[in-house]
């Protein structure tokens, strides 16, 4: 069956390093690849089988490592099992009867429920983040092979699959925005193809993944409204009121009624000066080489700074404000997850920007070329970094004796019991147990007795958060003096219960 796509010339094929050169080589490249059957649909197709997997064995052997965490896999596995329970998504990890919805506005973690309750247990949420990542280069692989060819739709499969801002949130826990990944995918690119009411539909649901991404579908919005006459441009404007009013409901209302203190505590990270001194702050330390400046010049150079040319690029703004302004310096870098809603906007900015150069005459043939191999070079030479490739390092594959410690040790444990346990322990156990963090940490604050059931400690390998191997020691004889005894020890684990 032939393709329907709009195809280019021959000279747009040959663009990932090492492809052939001359114009004949070229014509035959484009002839072979011209007779896939529906390259449009196969290809995105093939990346997501590609990707889903890879990206859930990086998260499965993290966890089989030990190297997930209590903050954040194990709240999620908490809040996912509460909802799986019909229960109010109550977390003893942030504190006793601490509800989920008063730290983060996130209620779209509901759809976890009914898996979670078929599947219990952490992995389930690792291998729902996997596909739900992956399944966001359907849309724009999609879009870059009927817009640009089949050679752009890889290099685009490639460019996102392997992205820094993926693979950094893969290597860190589960977290909600794996929800807003594909919906952005989706929505920028229904922006990019003129689909309006497609864009508008994809964002609309954001709001309910967490509170800050409500001004990401403003901005949806106020693209749309700007580029349409009519009903369409109220539409827009409608958006527009929803993705600010759910913002500012959540921060104003929601999260602080369910907070423990009546606080947004997350506004205590945003800056008091005003608006004119986080700017300031943002602008030195941009220039000053921050880790702010690090992010940014990543997040161009993985488009091959083609993004810029792109009005798409503006959907990226309100995370990166909030992010940028924050006093919180783990928000700044490129590490953990706060990148990944990023990287389709990017991607979906450098397919953008690349089909209105042709149209426009901003790029040649010869340009396209370069910058979609400069995608492909980037994505190729950084990946040995980066954390997909401890898949190829024989260490990773090893079994970790504690894994199994902690799991022979939890079979003690009666199903549901109060438990504390060290950081890097907690996501082997939230599935079936109440669990808190050892030693104990209620609304930030490290200290006071535990008052659980059962305490599962990690002195082999100390996770050193909230406290270091010597305030775990310290909380340790605080819990012994409390009445607590061991009654197991096994590969660096030590398992007490209260008398």
């Amino acid at each position: 069956m032939s393709t329907t796509i709009n195809r280019p010339g021959a000279d747009d094929v040959a663009v990932l390093p090492g492809a052939p050169r001359t114009g004949r080589a070229r014509a035959s490249a484009a002839r072979l690849l011209s007779r896939l059957p529906r390259a449009d649909i196969v290809i995105p197709l093939v990346a997501m089988a590609i990707l889903a997997p890879l990206y859930a064995a990086l998260s499965l052997r993290n966890h089989a490592e030990l190297r997930t965490t209590g903050f954040d896999l194990g709240i999620f596995v908490e809040e996912a099992k509460a909802y799986a329970e019909l229960r109010a998504p109550v977390v003893p990890l942030l504190g006793p009867g601490y509800n989920a919805l008063g730290d983060h506005f996130s209620p779209a973690m509901a759809l976890f429920g009914p898996l979670f309750r078929v599947f219990p247990s952490a992995q389930t949420l690792l291998v729902a983040q996997a596909v739900l990542f992956a399944l966001a280069v359907v849309p724009l692989s999609r879009w870059a092979v009927r817009s640009l060819g089949v050679g752009a739709g890889i290099v685009v499969a490639i460019g996102y699959g392997l992205s820094w801002g993926v693979q950094a949130a893969l290597n860190f826990d589960f977290h909600e925005i794996a929800l807003a990944v594909p919906l952005l995918a989706f929505s920028v690119t229904a922006l990019g193809n003129r689909r309006w009411t497609a864009a508008l539909l994809y964002a609309l649901p954001l709001v309910f993944v967490k509170e800050d991404l409500g001004l990401t579908v403003a901005v949806i919005g106020a693209l749309v409204a700007f580029w349409t006459p009519g009903t369409m441009r109220r539409w827009g404007l409608a958006t527009i009121v929803w993705g600010l009013g759910w913002t500012a409901l959540a921060v104003k209302v929601i999260v602080p009624a369910l907070s423990a203190d009546g606080q947004y505590g997350q506004a205590s990270k945003l800056p008091s000066g005003g608006i004119a001194s986080a700017v300031d702050a943002v602008t030195n330390g941009v220039i000053g080489g921050d880790p702010r400046a690090a992010t940014l010049f990543l997040l161009l150079l993985v488009t091959g700074f083609a993004a810029l040319r792109s009005p798409l690029v503006l959907v990226a703004v309100p995370t990166l404000a909030w992010r940028f302004v924050s006093d919180n310096t783990s928000f700044w870098g490129p590490v953990f997850h706060y990148s990944a809603v990023l990287m389709p906007i990017m991607f979906a900015a450098l397919i953008d920007a690349l089909v209105r150069g042709r149209r426009d005459g901003w790029f040649t043939d010869r340009g396209r070329r370069v910058v979609l191999a400069v995608v492909a070079v980037v994505a190729l030479v950084a990946t040995p970094s980066l954390p997909l490739a401890k898949l190829a390092q024989a260490d990773t594959w090893r079994p970790n004796a504690q894994v199994t410690a902690v799991h022979a040790l939890a079979a003690q444990i009666p199903h549901g019991a109060t438990v504390a346990a060290s950081n890097n322990l907690i996501p082997q156990l939230a599935a079936d147990h109440a669990v808190s963090v050892f030693p104990r940490r209620v609304g930030g604050v490290v200290g006071g007795n535990v008052d659980t059931d059962w305490i599962v400690v990690n002195v082999g390998d100390p996770p050193g958060w909230p406290r270091d191997a010597d305030g775990d020691r310290e909380a340790l004889r605080d819990a012994r003096a409390a009445g607590y005894v061991e009654v197991g020890n096994r590969d660096g684990l030590l398992l007490l219960r209260r008398q």
